[in-house]
């Protein structure tokens, strides 16, 4: 009899167990954690740090493009860079592109309803006794934001 009552009682942890499972895997799930998004596709921008280096961007079918338009580097930028975003919050995006050919990997917050961006950059990331590794850290305010309708 204690048999038949530890079987029927293992039998009913089980299925209430498996009652309480998860029954989705994370594939039904979906989870997309690493799937680039290009939410900034059809932005154009300038934006201007505080000690007056501009930059203009635009982004495009998942690639972003910049030109400095006022500071040292006027006329310099580039383009055709893969980039990823998230969408953060309302009107507010991450986004992140790592500029292989210069060893520069580049993380912007844009806050489009305070009209400023936040970025952090990495610059020249080869540690190379020549050139230290240069980073920066700074807030910009946007102007002439454009979203293609």
């Amino acid at each position: 009899m204690k048999s038949k009552l530890v079987t029927l009682i293992c039998l009913l942890v089980i299925g209430i167990g498996q009652g309480f499972a998860q029954t989705k895997t994370t594939e039904d799930a979906k989870f997309q954690f690493n799937t680039p998004e290009h939410y900034m596709d059809g932005y154009s921008l300038n934006f201007q740090y505080q000690d007056g280096k501009a930059i203009h961007m635009e982004f495009d079918n998942g690639k972003a493009q910049y030109e400095w338009i006022s500071g040292p580097g006027t006329g310099k930028g580039n383009s055709d860079i893969p980039y990823r975003s998230r969408k953060i919050g309302e009107n507010l995006y991450l986004v992140n592109w790592h500029e292989t050919g210069l060893k520069d990997y580049l993380t912007i917050v844009f806050d489009f309803e305070k009209m400023i961006i936040h970025s952090s950059v990495i610059i020249g990331y080869e540690n190379q006794p020549d050139r230290p590794l240069k980073t920066v850290f700074l807030t910009g305010v946007i102007d002439h934001l454009k979203k293609a309708e």
